[in-house]
């Protein structure tokens, strides 16, 4: 993997986290959808740790476009295309 899909890995958790920290109220609905955040990124983590050994990425954005459409979270992957194209977010 590039050290430029690496850094755009980065910051697309970074933003996980950050959707994490800002969903707002502290309903049933928003709990759920940030259990649903949390549990597609909490490997990503990981792999980040171990400089993407293991890495699957095509089982990765099964995921999280399934998230996306699930909660209208398309932004992750426009993140991803943006920082890999060297787009300032």
């Amino acid at each position: 993997m590039t050290g430029v899909k690496k850094t755009a890995y980065k910051k697309l958790i970074h933003q996980a986290f950050l959707d994490l920290k800002n969903s707002g109220t502290f309903d049933e609905a928003t709990f759920y959808r940030n259990l649903r955040i949390a549990h597609v990124f909490h490997n990503l983590a990981e792999f980040i740790v171990v400089d993407f050994v293991g890495f699957n990425e095509d089982e990765f954005w099964s995921t999280v476009d399934a998230l996306a459409d699930q909660f209208d979270l398309h932004h992750y992957r426009s993140i991803f295309n943006d920082s890999v194209q060297g787009k300032e977010l």
